[in-house]
């Protein structure tokens, strides 16, 4: 005689998990005027200001790269650094990433799931900005798979930077002031980057002087060369760095 033994249930994957926190999370920015003004309006007004503040400077390449630079950092570092240390400091002193943590998804899986929706939701508006300036007639990169790496591993930067912020943010009205020191960072290296000061070497270690870098070589102002891998590394270590610190730091509950 057999013995018919139900088979074993396996519970959703780690790629599911991530999904359903992401549309919850994104059903909820939605929902959240607050939010939802800093993750998409805030940063496209800025933007098309950019353009019409910057458009006499787009006859030369470098020109192009500085404004893409300007727009690229308004944008994300609003729509994502900003957004991702609000969300995670408001959904810690709602117990939310307590309850989410209390179940079955690991903390990576969690944190994809909240910062994802974020980060493709930016990721969707550049889009839409790179394509009004190409209509508007702003000149497109030489090498644009380095100027999409440079976007992309910023809008990861900012999202790593985003959760190490968000621990030392108590409240979503804090993260107006704990953010400020790293926004000012990174636009000041930017620019820091553009002076003959001797100190060029340093300034491209900044993440700021590594996005300008990366941007000039992209819109064909510098060669492709090993400054532009060079850049790439520090843009990397720039995103890993807050990470590893967040990884090990991150408090799930508030104080």
């Amino acid at each position: 005689m057999t013995t018919l033994t139900p088979a074993s249930t396996r519970g959703p994957s780690a790629a599911q998990r991530v999904l359903a926190i992401a549309l919850m999370e994104l059903r909820i920015i939605f929902r959240n005027k607050t939010v939802l003004t800093g993750a998409v309006i805030m940063p496209v007004g800025m933007a098309v200001y950019m353009y019409f503040i910057g458009a006499d400077q787009l006859a030369e390449p470098s020109g192009v790269a500085v404004l893409g630079g300007l727009t690229l950092m308004l944008v994300a570092l609003l729509g994502v650094y900003l957004t991702a240390t609000t969300t995670l400091a408001t959904r810690r002193q709602e117990l939310f990433l307590k309850r989410l943590r209390s179940g079955e998804s690991s903390d990576t899986v969690i944190w994809l799931g909240m910062l994802m929706p974020i980060v493709v939701l930016v990721a969707a508006q550049l889009a839409v900005i790179t394509a009004g300036f190409g209509i508007a007639g702003v000149g497109a990169p030489a090498q644009p798979l380095v100027v999409l790496g440079a976007v992309l591993g910023f809008l990861a930067l900012c999202a790593t930077a985003g959760m190490l912020t968000s621990i030392y943010t108590p409240s979503a009205a804090a993260a107006q002031i704990t953010t400020l020191p790293f926004i000012a960072a990174v636009v000041g290296s930017f620019f820091w980057t553009a002076f003959d000061d001797g100190f060029e070497f340093a300034s491209r270690l900044t993440p700021g002087g590594a996005l300008q870098n990366l941007l000039m070589t992209g819109w064909g102002v510098e060669p492709v060369g090993a400054s532009t891998a060079g850049a790439a590394v520090v843009l990397l270590a720039w995103t890993v760095l807050p990470y590893q610190v967040a990884a090990r730091r991150f408090r799930w509950e508030k104080r």
